[in-house]
């Protein structure tokens, strides 16, 4: 049985059938769970111990709900409290009424508490330096003053991040299938695949490059304690086992690795996204074939998305280009 006229969200809501008598009070979630009270106890005493009242006030709102209801919930006597059949609906329907009201509220609370958890968020610089500032900006704009913190992390130190709760999520390169498992990747950008090289390396006047050629050059790599899956791609992409590819310098980031390539040590397998950090003290020679490139975007995992995680998630989208 649906109320004749209670409080919802604030505001009056009234059955135009029935006429408004100002001397009943109006119905709160108060008398409902008065009501739950006394009709799972059948005694009054008890039911105003449980809700830590006096039994007058707990009389008064259960005669103020059958008034305003218009009906009769409960057969009592001096020996015995009982429900009436209405009694019996009318429990039924309040039960669910509260626990919607509880459910609202909790869900109200957890909204507001999301929308002021500081952000963690992991990236790798180099990849990441042409999109970060157009993520970032992008979601100030959806959630303003909303904290978020950069941790610049390797690509493992990031999926174990991620999957430990550490990190909310990670702007970076599109983990390999195996590492996926419980993490959703949405692409931002796709860069061509090639190397870097000095500008006086006879590579740096070609329009392209095979990566048949690039197999027997040395090459200047990130260091693979740090970073192994660099060497699976670059191996897999050069199709030449590990343990052949002619490494003459191992470095611990981006900038190091354009500083070796520049003074002519060797040549570098890298994304294009490199020469936002190097500029023009290298040239990008790309690959002559165009199956070769690398994704960059957000990770993070696949449940339990907060509120500022989908506006994350709506920021990258945003700043999404494939071209």
């Amino acid at each position: 049985m649906l109320p004749r006229r209670y409080k919802e969200n604030g505001a009056q809501v009234v059955d135009d059938i029935v006429e408004y008598n100002p001397e009943i009070e109006e119905m709160e979630l108060r008398h409902l769970r008065y009501f739950i009270a006394v009709a799972e106890e059948l005694n009054f005493s008890r039911a105003a111990q449980r809700l830590h009242v006096s039994q007058a006030p707990l009389s008064r709102q259960i005669r103020s709900l059958e008034a305003e209801l218009k009906v009769k919930l409960l057969d009592r006597n001096t020996q015995a409290v009982r429900l009436t059949r209405v009694g019996h609906a009318v429990l039924s329907r309040s039960r669910k009424l509260v626990r919607d009201a509880e459910s609202l509220l909790a869900e109200a609370q957890m909204i507001e508490k999301e929308s002021q958890e500081e952000l963690l968020i992991g990236y790798a610089p180099s990849p990441t330096a042409v999109i970060l500032s157009s993520v970032l900006c992008r979601y100030q704009e959806l959630s303003p003053g909303a904290g978020l913190t950069l941790h610049d992390l390797t690509h493992t130190e990031m999926l174990s991040g991620l999957k430990a709760g550490k990190l909310h999520a990670a702007l970076t390169i599109r983990p390999a299938a195996g590492e996926m498992r419980g993490l959703k990747f949405e692409t931002i950008r796709r860069h061509r695949v090639g190397i870097i090289c000095s500008n006086s390396n006879p590579l740096a006047q070609q329009p392209n490059v095979c990566p048949s050629v690039v197999a027997t050059s040395e090459l200047v790599v990130y260091r693979a304690r740090e970073f192994p899956e660099y060497h699976r791609w670059v191996s897999k992409i050069l199709r030449v086992s590990q343990g052949r590819l002619i490494v003459v310098q191992e470095c611990t980031d981006a900038l190091s690795v354009v500083a070796t390539v520049e003074s002519g040590r060797g040549v570098a397998v890298v994304g294009e996204f490199i020469t936002a950090v190097a500029g023009d003290r290298v040239r990008f020679v790309p690959f002559v074939s165009g199956a070769h490139f690398q994704e960059v975007g957000l990770l993070y995992r696949q449940s339990g998305l907060g509120e500022n995680i989908r506006k994350l998630v709506a920021a990258s989208l945003a700043s999404k280009q494939l071209t």
